[in-house]
This record gives C-alpha cells, structure tokens and sequence, in this order.
C-alpha cells in the first residue's frame, strides 16, 4: 500500500518538533519579509491566522513588532501546536489542517502561510489561495513563502535517521497566476537562497499580496 505523504510528514513532525523549534526558533533570516508583512497591516491589532505554524517562530517573529496582533496560529502536528503555545501565551492555536482553512469564515485581516506550500501540492496551493478569499476581510493581506524548483523535483525527503517528509516544489507562475485569478495584488516578492544541505538546488521564493476591495 502506498505511504499517505500527509499522515508521514506529520508524524515525522510531530517526533521531530523540539528539533525543528531549536534550529528555527532564533533564526533571523526571513526578519525583513515579517517586517514588510507589519508594515502593511490595515491596524495593529489586526486579526490574523497562520497556517502550519510549526513550533510557533514567525508567531513569535510578528508579535514582537506588534504586540496586539489577534493571531490564531494552527499546525497539523499536535506537537508542534503545544510548543507554539508554550513559545506564544498571548497567540491563540489550535491543530487544523491548512487544506480545511475555507471554513473558518470572513472574520481575518491577513492571513499567513510561512512554508506550509511545501506540504501542499500545485493544485491544493492554488485551494488554498482561493480559499484565502473566504477568510479575507476587503484589502486582507496573504503571505505566501515556497521552496522553489521544477514540479518535477517533489518527492519523499529521507533523513539519515530514515525520518521522511514529502516535499513539493512549487514556481512563481503557477503561484502569481492563481493569486491573479482570484482577485489578489503582489505588493513584493523575494527570493532569497534555499537550504544549503538541501540535495535539491532550490530558491526560498517569499510573495505577499492583498485583496482587492472590489
């Protein structure tokens, strides 16, 4: 029977998550892209929900900009959630799968998705983006980050311990035409160089766009 690539990721996630948080929790390098998120913020208790929040480091990253962010932050990893949690007292989080982010109603100003893409397939990337537009206040902001390369490329990711994740590559057409088709503006986009160790050359490919108001 073939390996469901979701059910494998999170696992490996959730054995993994106090790892994750001790490489990623002081890392400093994505710092301008929160910056530029904050500074086009419609207020500073703006409502905000983050998909695949991992141990809660860009939930952590944005409220030490802007303290009265109203951030519910979410992860498909229980694991990871209890640590965003204990990293984050004042956010509010809960374990939902960032494919189910349709139903949560108009009810946020932004909404955030800082590599949550590399779970996603092409074609769940562009739901997502569609349903960003269900959640979305007019003028709501999407912050969007992928790891970039041929479609081709995705595929299981094996450790040296024999932990898997099944990763996919996604590219900026496919991403700018589907913000395109429903209804969203690029206010920025960056690149920036992909993990080192990586036995795939990729770019880290950063969007944040808005809504349009009519």
């Amino acid at each position: 029977m073939d390996k469901n690539p979701t059910e494998v990721t999170v696992a490996t996630f959730n054995k993994l998550a106090q790892r994750y948080q001790d490489k990623y929790m002081e890392l400093a390098d994505y710092d301008d892209t929160y910056a530029l998120f904050c500074k086009h913020l419609v207020s500073r208790n703006a409502r905000v929900l983050e998909l695949a929040c991992g141990p809660g480091n860009v939930t952590r990253a944005l409220l030490a900009r802007l303290p009265d962010l109203q951030i519910v932050a979410t992860d498909l990893a229980p694991q990871m959630v209890e640590l965003a949690r204990a990293n984050n007292p004042t956010a509010h989080f809960a374990v939902m799968d960032c494919r189910d982010v349709g139903g949560q109603g108009k009810n946020f100003d932004a909404l955030v998705c800082a590599f949550g893409l590399p779970y996603l397939s092409r074609a769940e990337a562009a739901n997502l983006i569609a349903d960003a537009v269900s959640i979305l206040n007019p003028g709501g902001l999407l912050y969007l980050s992928a790891m970039e390369a041929e479609e081709s490329r995705s595929g299981w990711q094996t450790s040296g311990a024999g932990d898997q994740v099944y990763l996919h590559y996604h590219d900026e057409q496919h991403l700018r035409s589907a913000l395109g088709l429903h209804g969203f503006d690029i206010i920025d986009m960056k690149r920036k160089p992909g993990p080192a160790q990586s036995r795939i050359a990729s770019m880290d490919l950063f969007i944040l766009a808005r809504l349009k108001t009519a």
